[in-house]
């Protein structure tokens, strides 16, 4: 089945979506197949208004620009190699806010349903939404999924995607 044309980035997102981004806008637009497995730090997979739209691939992946996804392995390597846990490497290079997400355990899912994905790097963002003079990196590849719903997704384990011998998250 041939997917529908995505959305305009520019038509769907929102200021805080595009500022999120790297230059104010993905890389590229994926036609995610079903079977797409994605993962993320959180406290939950859902927001008000559905399934969070804000994603990492759990495994790497080239894109068509020649670049390279890192999967939770390899995000883990680094954190490794950096002597932190993974979960504060997470936030820094995804700028994931404090006020935004606890970002307490990772999770990961499963499309159920083909999406178009919204791949680019994360710019830098505020710490703490309180502190205007500590920013997070960023840089690192995140995927927005907008519009996803409970029946679009199925959670699944995320421990046989883990960088072996690892205990994971404990550093």
């Amino acid at each position: 089945m041939t997917p529908p044309n995505p959305p305009a980035f520019t038509s769907i997102a929102d200021a805080n979506t595009k500022r999120a981004f790297l230059n104010g806008r993905p890389e590229l637009v994926l036609w995610l197949e079903p079977g797409t497995k994605l993962f993320k730090w959180t406290q939950s997979i859902t927001t008000a208004r559905g399934v969070s739209p804000w994603w990492q691939f759990l495994e790497s992946r080239r894109l068509a620009t020649g670049a390279i996804c890192p999967g939770i392995k390899e995000l883990q390597e680094r954190a490794t190699g950096l002597g932190v846990h993974d979960r504060d490497f997470a936030r820094v290079r995804a700028a994931v806010t404090e006020q935004w997400n606890k970002m307490t355990r990772a999770v990961a899912i499963e499309l159920l349903k083909g999406a178009w994905g919204y791949v680019g790097k994360a710019a830098g963002q505020l710490k703490n939404l309180n502190d205007p003079v500590v920013f997070f990196i960023g840089g690192e590849y995140q995927v927005w999924v907008p519009g996803l719903v409970a029946s679009d997704v199925r959670q699944i384990s995320i421990r046989p995607y883990l960088m072996p011998n690892a205990p994971f998250g404990a550093r």
